[in-house]
């Protein structure tokens, strides 16, 4: 029993050794020209009784009940939400000076915990307005191996509220992306001829763009049709590096394609959300999509590669009517008994 009590205690201080390796620190800075005068935009950030239009935080729970505190555009104005299914935040503003910054208390406990200070800074310039959006912080002990995972998180989060404000402001035909979540739905089984990208997730788009139009090139010349929308399945992704191997398909149904490559993408189900715009914007569409999927408790099929599904030809539509679905296959969801 000794040696038992001693190997557990051994392994306890092992790990509290290896956490304190990590500091948890993290600092996050995003940057954002809307074009609106600053005034406006101010406005929106200043008071807590704006944010609900535009908060990143509350996307997969827009109706979450919001508590408001003291005077909501001054200093010691507090906005918090509390539930089971997005968790707790609290803001509080520390410091304002009109129309040039805003500083801010912040605190979540779930999904993880976290606690720093924000920053916005305004400036004019030449009718629109420069936002920065920072913050420094720590995330909790149990979470300090973990930090750059919760940075990346933040960042995305940082982006999409900006979008979202810009989205508020900013005139009808200015560059803005919507998304939709449909999800679970039925996938049929398909049969795709596919050119391959390895490199850069920096460049991807680009070669997207290339790969398509390089296999219309090749089933003009073989008289082949199309048999659906192209598609972008990944087939693998490094995140830490930044790079994927993508296969750039065009349904082909029974069709001979001769030496062109083919692959069968089997009949499944997947989580569907649907982003109408600018495909600058399939990072922060693809880390909603694994939110809801995480919120609503719905596990990915890693058997499958997801997948983009391009709705309309991008070289026919202005981008803010671009319409692309992503699908992420899950696993079979039990039916509700009777």
């Amino acid at each position: 029993m000794t040696t038992l009590i001693f190997v557990v205690a051994f392994c306890v201080v092992a790990v509290f050794v290896y956490m304190a390796r990590y500091s948890g620190r993290l600092r996050v800075t995003q940057t954002r020209i809307i074009d609106a005068p600053i005034d406006e935009v101010y406005v929106k950030v200043a008071d807590f009784r704006h944010w609900g239009a535009w908060n990143p935080w509350l996307e997969h729970e827009p109706e979450v009940q919001v508590s408001l505190f003291g005077q909501t555009d001054g200093k010691g104005g507090r906005y918090a939400w509390n539930s089971e299914r997005i968790g707790f935040g609290e803001i509080e503003n520390v410091r304002m000076i009109a129309r040039e910054r805003i500083e801010q208390r912040m605190r979540f406990k779930n999904p993880f915990s976290f606690r720093g200070r924000g920053t916005w800074q305004f400036a004019s310039r030449g009718g629109k307005t420069e936002v920065t959006w920072s913050m420094k912080g720590r995330v909790g002990f149990s979470l300090r191996a973990f930090a750059q995972t919760v940075l990346g998180t933040i960042e995305l989060d940082y982006r999409y509220g900006l979008d979202r404000l810009a989205g508020l402001l900013e005139p009808a035909d200015a560059p803005r992306y919507s998304l939709t979540y449909l999800g679970v739905r039925d996938v049929p089984a398909s049969r795709y001829a596919y050119a391959t990208y390895r490199g850069p997730l920096k460049r991807l788009r680009e070669a997207i763009r290339e790969g398509f139009a390089d296999l219309r090139r090749q089933f003009a010349e073989h008289g082949v049709q199309s048999g659906g929308e192209p598609i972008a399945v990944y087939a693998s992704t490094n995140i830490k590096l930044r790079t994927t191997v993508c296969h750039m398909g065009i349904p082909i149904g029974d069709v001979d394609v001769g030496e062109l490559p083919v692959r069968d993408l089997p009949a499944h189900r997947a989580y569907v959300i649907r982003l109408q715009g600018s495909h600058a914007a399939m990072d922060i569409a693809w880390y909603q999509a694994m939110q809801r999927m995480r919120i609503e408790n719905i596990q990915p099929d890693q058997r499958i590669s997801p997948f983009e599904r391009y709705l309309n030809d991008a070289n026919t539509v202005q981008e803010n009517d671009y319409l692309t679905e992503l699908l992420i296959p899950v696993r079979q969801i039990p039916v509700p008994g009777p």
